[in-house]
Order: C-alpha cells, then structure tokens, then sequence
C-alpha cells in the first residue's frame, strides 16, 4: 500500500502535468470514434485532409482537421460545412512548431454555417502541414461537405470534397426526411 506521501506526489504531478497543458491542445482523455482521409484533387497534385473525431465521457465530441498539400497550389482557406440542426463551438487550433497556423479558425453564422480557417501563411507542398483545427460538438459524425481553396500563378482553385462533420439531431433529420418526401409527392401530383 502507498503511503499518503507517495498518493499526494501522483495527485500533484497529474495537477502539474494537466496545468502544464497548452490551452489550445486537444482536450485530453477522448477516445477515437471516427476517422477519415479525404483527399482533393488539385491542379497536378492533391490535398489530403485527416479528419479525427475524438468522444468523451461528458457527451461532447471534438472534431479534428489536419492539411497536408502535395500540390503547386499554396492554400490558404479551408471550410468545414456543419449541417442544419448540428452544431460546432470553442474552435481552436494546436500551435506546435513546424506547422501552418490559421490566422483565423472560427465558426460562422448563427446557428453555425461552417467552421473556417484563414491562414497566415499558405499550406505549401514543402512538407509542413497546418495546424490540428478542431471544433466541439454534442452531435456525433457524419459525411458532410469540406471546402480548399488556395492560388496558383495567381489564379484561384477552389476544391469541395467529404469531410466528418456532427451529424444533425435525430428531429431535424426526421423533418428533413417529411420535407423531402412531401416534395417528391408534390411532383409526382403534378405530372399525373
């Protein structure tokens, strides 16, 4: 058995070890529920972003995003589409050293649109990815829709693929299913 010493010492080094954490790092003791690599095809090249979405006892789930860039085009804006009913809150960003930090990754609209990040440089195919973007949701995932956009030569590439975003409460997809149901039925009238 520990004496009360040794217990008290575990307590304080864990406190330290917690309190030592970076503000903006992932939140620890989440388990991984999904992940996903999408890759999106740009000019001669290609972007790869790793999504993570990590769930945790309180019911919160944290959603990560990650670029790498294997093209000519340097990117500089990337957007996470959130679907009607979802949502997403408290974006941050990891600030390690050796990556590309965003000079803004905040949510858009109220109720929240998409999640975007500007970057203060551009992702560029040199080997250095961005920042781990992530965001908090009480939904859990689902396919949704991603946005890169950067330039080349100075012209604009914009690139749209699938990306994990938290999937809309059961009520908003049921009346989004009645909604879409009534239109085919509406159409259907007509043309008979």
């Amino acid at each position: 058995m520990k004496s009360k010493r040794e217990v008290s010492f575990l307590v304080l080094l864990l406190g330290a070890a917690l309190f030592a954490q970076d503000a903006s790092a992932i939140p620890v003791g989440g388990v991984l529920d999904d992940s996903h690599s999408e890759m999106f095809i740009i000019e001669d090249g290609f972007a790869i972003v790793d999504c993570k979405v990590y769930s945790y006892p309180s019911g919160e789930y944290v959603y990560t995003y990650q670029i790498s860039n294997d093209s000519a085009v340097g990117l500089s804006f990337f957007s996470v589409g959130i679907l009607p009913g979802a949502d997403a809150f408290d974006p941050h960003y990891d600030s390690d050293s050796g990556v590309v930090i965003p000079a803004l990754w905040d949510a858009v609209n109220s109720p929240v649109q998409s999640v975007d990040g500007l970057f203060t440089d551009t992702v560029d195919d040199d080997g250095i990815s961005s920042a781990i973007l992530w965001f908090k949701s009480n939904y859990p995932s689902t396919s949704g829709s991603g946005v890169l956009f950067g330039t080349l030569s100075g012209i604009p590439h914009c690139v749209t693929g699938d990306l994990l975003t938290p999937i809309p409460e059961p009520a908003t997809i049921f009346l989004l299913g009645i909604g879409g149901a009534l239109i085919t039925l509406t159409r259907k009238r007509r043309f008979l």
